[in-house]
């Protein structure tokens, strides 16, 4: 038997006739790169379509799940302080409400106290008082409910939020002094007694 002098040995491979490729011709099929105008000296890495920049060959181009929010490189985050300052916040924020819930409850004794000292005879709540009473309590409650909202959300982004409980607290003093106010308003008797002096 005669060994073909055209056979290569086994083992190796065989030779490849083809032209070699000019720069970028065996390139994927939608693959493109744009070279960079000016980037400041840092050399330009092309990016295969669908695989995310920095990530490994191959790597699926991951989409930002909904609502996250993405800064870009240099952005200023909020500092270190400022999460746990907000949290604490929020904590004070949540024992001020209590106080305040608790004070408007309070109003028709402490008013009836009142009649008492100024010797001004049984105090009999107008019928609007209970009707104030909740109301303001129902405000208490959903000013302080939409402050750790808000607050937490800026959180989640990366961004202040400090600045949300000290503007919750200061609208939620308000809104207690409004209903006080608005309670003894109706007690014509203390207020002709405190106009007297």
């Amino acid at each position: 038997m005669t060994q073909n002098p055209d056979s290569t040995p086994a083992g190796t491979p065989p030779e490849d006739n083809r032209p070699k490729p000019q720069y970028g011709e065996l390139a994927p099929e939608g693959w493109s790169w744009t070279p960079p105008k000016d980037n400041g000296g840092i050399p330009a890495v092309p990016v295969a379509p669908g695989t995310a920049p920095g990530a490994a060959p191959g790597a699926p181009l991951v989409a930002p799940a909904a609502g996250s929010a993405l800064r870009a490189p240099g952005a200023p985050g909020a500092p270190g302080w400022d999460r746990p300052v907000t949290l604490s916040l929020l904590v004070f924020g949540l024992l001020a409400t209590f106080l305040g819930l608790s004070m408007l409850a309070s109003l028709p004794a402490a008013l009836q106290m009142l009649h008492t000292q100024e010797n001004l005879g049984e105090y009999t709540p107008d019928a609007t008082v209970p009707g104030l009473i909740l109301a303001g309590q129902i405000v208490e409650a959903v000013i302080w409910l939409a402050t750790a909202a808000v607050s937490i959300l800026l959180m989640a982004r990366g961004r202040r939020a400090f600045y949300v409980p000290l503007i919750g607290g200061f609208v939620s003093l308000i809104a207690v002094f409004v209903f006080i106010s608005a309670v003894l308003n109706t007690d014509p008797t203390l207020l002709d007694s405190i106009s007297r002096r």
